[in-house]
């Protein structure tokens, strides 16, 4: 009988602690993740209202690029929770009041362990497999509206390559495809570019073809024979026409597109071909070493909790983004170890996991004795 009143009492604890885990925790998710994504939300807007992209391909873009964010924010968020739980367990004195009803502390962390286990368990398979793939979608994606919509490259004083120009423009009304003080280079065989300078212009495009409508300009072409003479013509209007369908789609994969199983094929292809393999090698081990961060961080933030002492969910986020800061600088050395060969680079992308959670472990039996 007290066997199963105790087994009771365990779970109804255990449960307890879940739900005082779970919801700053996802509380940290949305706002790290916002954070996080606010550059491409406001690149984003910019494609809806300034350059035309329909609304669903902008959703689709931001859809495609969050899992690559939620590959930080999701460890960032399980350290805030741990961090917020069990500080505000301490502060109230519930731990105490745990411990005096005969339950041992390990008990108390035992269910948060145990499910940041499991989500790093989860995000092995998601860093390694959907991530990847939701990156390659992105790219591919824009791709397709680049190539509906190519103004969409064109920046204001900013240089642009399509085919054999240059493309400079002073202004760029990017809805209405108009723009305002126009310089394109041509590149030609003899070395000796073409020059063409019009006031304004129009840009209209297709998925085959883009048309430059110049209007008030000049073109300047040096003589091959004499590179110190030049003739220039004028022109009201000029047409340019491009041609977009020899532009090939990106075939070529990042390695950050790349998803397991592509990695492992490419790493034993150079190998065989003696090419060093270092920064492929470390891509593939970074994955899982982020996918484990979500582990010790639950390690090392149950003791800081506790000697936290102080409410407040700004505290552990405070605290969350310190050890993360530190987490990526040992991360970024790892990686640069790694790549450069002076550590294999199954250890440098792991030392932050075995620093943090040696020291996170140890805390432990420290708290808890």
């Amino acid at each position: 009988m007290n066997y199963f009143y105790l087994t009771f009492k365990m779970k109804i604890l255990h449960r307890y602690i879940i739900t005082e885990f779970i919801p700053p925790t996802l509380l940290a998710l949305f706002i790290f993740t916002f954070i996080l994504i606010m550059e491409r939300l406001f690149d984003s807007i910019n494609l809806l209202i300034s350059k035309g992209v329909s609304l669903l391909s902008v959703l689709q873009l931001l859809g495609y690029v969050l899992p690559s964010i939620l590959v930080y924010t999701i460890p960032m968020a399980i350290l805030a929770g741990t961090l917020i739980c069990f500080g505000r367990l301490s502060s109230d004195n519930e731990i105490t009041a745990i411990q005096a009803s005969g339950v041992s502390l390990y008990s108390i962390f035992l269910p948060v362990i145990i499910l940041s286990l499991i989500v790093s368990i989860f995000l092995v398979s998601f860093n390694e497999q959907i991530a990847p793939r939701a990156f390659n979608r992105f790219r591919q994606l824009y791709y397709q509206i680049a190539q509906r919509n190519p103004i969409l490259k064109l920046e204001e004083r900013t240089f642009l390559e399509i085919e054999d120009y240059r493309l400079y423009v002073e202004k760029v009304k990017q809805k209405k495809g108009k723009l305002s003080g126009i310089i394109m280079y041509q590149m030609e065989e003899d070395g000796f570019p073409t020059l063409i300078t019009a006031q304004r212009g129009n840009m209209v495009s297709n998925e085959q073809q883009v048309l430059f409508r110049l209007f008030d300009g000049s073109i300047q072409q040096k003589d091959k024979y004499d590179p110190n003479k030049y003739s220039i013509t004028y022109f009201e209007n000029y047409d340019i026409s491009l041609d977009l369908s020899q532009t090939p789609p990106p075939t070529a994969k990042r390695i950050r597109q790349m998803e397991k199983s592509e990695l492992l094929r490419e790493i034993r292809k150079l190998k065989k071909d003696n090419i060093p393999t270092h920064s492929l090698e470390v891509e593939y081990h970074q994955r899982r070493s982020l996918a484990f961060a979500s582990f010790v961080f639950c390690l090392i933030g149950i003791p800081l909790g506790i000697k936290a002492r102080k409410k407040g969910k700004s505290v552990g986020f405070s605290l969350s983004l310190g050890l993360f800061l530190l987490y990526w600088f040992l991360l970024v050395e790892g990686i640069t170890m790694g790549e450069k060969g002076i550590a294999p680079p199954l250890l440098g992308v792991w030392i932050p996991n075995l620093i943090i959670g040696i020291a996170g472990t140890w805390m432990i039996y420290r708290t808890a004795k």
